[in-house]
Parts: structure tokens; sequence; C-alpha cells
């Protein structure tokens, strides 16, 4: 269930993902499903931390906000000995990823500016 990643991939993580969790979220889908989902939102969040420097400079407080979304998100990837690392070599993560990226090209600056304002200013 590979879906394309749209509004909500890249700019509905904003608040949405930080306020929200993906457990609940993930009720009722098939174990595949439910990793495609994980996958698409650790994807989004690694293009925020590629995109975000540029807009809103080098921040550690940012850093470890993406870090905490990366961590928190694979809590619920059923292999639970999934990292970050090796999620970046699965073929279907690297598909997402670029979907991603696309996603963020498409992405007016104002909107990807709220989304980083929105990680940057979040309190875990």
């Amino acid at each position: 269930m590979i879906k394309t990643i749209s509004f909500r991939g890249f700019l509905g993580l904003g608040m949405f993902a930080l306020l929200s969790t993906a457990v609940s979220a993930n009720e009722g889908l098939t174990q595949a499903e439910a990793n495609t989902l994980v996958k698409e939102d650790i994807a989004s969040t690694q293009v925020m931390a590629e995109v975000c420097p540029a807009i809103i400079g080098k921040n550690a407080k940012f850093d470890h906000n993406i870090h905490q979304l990366i961590q928190t998100y694979l809590q619920d990837y059923s292999e639970k000995s999934m990292t970050y690392e090796k999620i970046q070599a699965d073929t279907e993560y690297k598909s997402v990823l670029d979907e991603a990226r696309q996603a963020a090209k498409e992405t007016n600056k104002d909107e990807q500016k709220s989304v980083c304002d929105d990680v940057l200013n979040y309190d875990a």
C-alpha cells in the first residue's frame, strides 16, 4: 500500500504528527500497511531535516526534535529491531523518501517555514 506522499506527508506532519499518536492511527491496518505509514512518517521527517536548516538555520533543538520524532515513529514499526540506519536501505522506504522529497519541492516556502517552525517549537 504505497500511497502518494502529498500534503499530509510533508505539511500534515507538522502539528498532527507532533500532537497525535501513530498507534491509534494504525488500528485496523495490516502489518504491511502500518509499516508503510511509519516509513512515510519517517521519510517526511527526514525531508524536513534536509529542507529546514536552509529555511530556519542550523538549530540543535530542531535536530533533537527531528531525532525524537524518528524514534517515536520507529516504535510503531513491526520489527522492533528496526533502526533509522536500517530503514535507509529498504527499497520501499527509498521510494517513499523520493516521493516526500518531490512533495517538498512542490510546497511553497511559507508552508515549509511553518512546518519547520512547528518542529522547532515543539516541546516533547
